[in-house]
């Protein structure tokens, strides 16, 4: 599936601000330095906020495709690629800085979605950052009868899992939460910022993030 998206990912969200916002949000709240972890990077789209601060970024996807877009569009010494599965990452423990994941967790199962969650804390060093962004299941989609949950391949399901407050909490117990990407209003990012914590309880937010420290 992720393969044959490859080459439109990006055109598909040009121009889109919400869109932006929200990859370009946990990146601030993670303050990338040293070495970091992009797990699911697909195109790149937020790897080049991660290069601003980071010392390294290994861009990790589950698609080959994807990668080879990655490295098309950062032919640079302080990127590295791999091929894996963020289920299964394959680093020893305590090896990054940061570690982020943009877009990922929404992909997987209830089930496997603990699991993930481990594994993204497990690489990280003690005192090391870590942002989570998912997709959520706000007052606004539940009004519009979005599916909570879908399988690929479903007429008008996007995503497999979208997440409440509570569930994104209960994978990062020790983070902070807040809500992304408001449509039709101007200041995206200014209003995660002044208000984000408190939208997220309330139930508003196309996306909601997971930020913190180990």
């Amino acid at each position: 599936m992720w393969d044959a998206l490859a080459e439109s990912y990006d055109a598909e969200r040009t121009g889109d601000a919400v869109y932006d916002a929200c990859m370009r949000q946990p990146v601030a709240d993670l303050r990338p330095e040293g070495t970091v972890l992009e797990c699911g990077c697909g195109t790149g789209l937020a790897t080049g906020y991660l290069l601003d601060g980071a010392e390294y970024v290994h861009a990790l996807d589950f698609s080959g495709r994807m990668l080879e877009e990655v490295r098309r569009k950062y032919p640079d010494e302080r990127v590295a690629t791999r091929q894996a599965d963020v289920r299964a990452l394959p680093y020893a423990d305590d090896t990054f800085d940061c570690v982020l994941a943009a877009n990922v967790l929404q992909h997987l199962v209830p089930s496997e979605q603990p699991r993930a969650a481990a594994e993204l804390l497990r690489i990280l060093k003690p005192g090391g950052r870590y942002a989570v962004s998912v997709h959520h299941f706000s007052l606004d989609k539940q009004e519009l009868g979005w599916r909570k949950e879908g399988k690929p391949g479903q007429p008008d399901t996007d995503y497999v899992y979208l997440y409440t407050r509570d569930e994104l909490a209960a994978l990062f117990p020790r983070a902070r939460i807040r809500a992304m990407g408001f449509y039709g209003c101007p200041g995206q990012m200014f209003i995660t910022r002044a208000a984000g914590h408190l939208l997220a309880r309330l139930g508003h937010g196309h996306m909601i993030e997971a930020y913190g420290t180990l």
